[in-house]
């Protein structure tokens, strides 16, 4: 016969692995050199958060180095630890936002991470980095390219394609890949469209030559800026 004891004993186990969950930190690696993101990344760990590297154009509301969330709440302890530990880094000052309204990671306890290297050198291509979505086209659906510089194309009715790509010469983009042997061109484009409330980056990345795989498919993604 078991216990009372013995039916509390898992919610027990339970509750306190909940209690135990780490804290997610999204932290934003857009203006910020690799061995930054890796020294950041090591120290948000060693205190006990749980890490997720993202890289996304900041708000231009922020241009220096912020702590983001949808809850005051997350603002706990914890994150004053981290504050200090950042300090020590070399990263002063450190603002927090609340963000109530919009898209974003930042629900319950989740933090957003902008850091600024002051000494930060830009990355060809960073700005086109990013998941696009094709426009009117039935055969291609999305386009990924990592900060890692490599891609993946997916298809409605076709395996996957995946390799590399580099920006040789802005405003082209080349994805290459040796198995399968693949060339494909793109030439970007930039637009800013701005509303009474906000404004959106659009990208768009328009296909050149006439590869059957890509042709007539322009692939577009888009940033909230403020």
């Amino acid at each position: 016969m078991k216990t009372a004891a013995s039916f509390f004993l898992p919610f027990f186990i339970l509750m306190t692995a909940a209690g135990c969950a780490s804290q997610k930190v999204f932290l934003n690696d857009y203006k910020l050199n690799e061995s930054s993101v890796e020294q950041v990344q090591e120290l948000l760990e060693s205190e006990g958060f749980d890490v997720q590297v993202i890289s996304v154009q900041p708000p231009s509301s922020i241009d220096s180095s912020t702590l983001l969330s949808g809850s005051r709440a997350a603002f706990g302890p914890s994150v004053d630890s981290l504050v200090k530990a950042l300090d020590e880094l070399g990263y002063h000052n450190i603002s927090t936002t609340i963000v109530q309204r919009g898209n974003h990671w930042y629900r319950g306890d989740n933090i957003g991470l902008y850091l600024f290297d002051a000494d930060f050198t830009e990355k060809p291509g960073r700005d086109v980095q990013g998941e696009y979505t094709a426009e009117d086209c039935e055969s291609m659906e999305t386009l990924t390219l990592t900060r890692e510089q490599e891609f993946i194309i997916t298809f409605a009715d076709s395996e996957p394609l995946a390799g590399n790509w580099a920006v040789e010469s802005m405003p082209y983009i080349h994805l290459f890949s040796s198995t399968p042997r693949l060339n494909f061109y793109y030439q970007v484009e930039f637009e800013r469209i701005k509303d009474f409330s906000w404004e959106v980056d659009i990208v768009r990345l328009h296909p050149l030559g006439n590869h059957v795989q890509i042709q007539d498919c322009v692939l577009v993604k888009g940033l909230r800026v403020n």
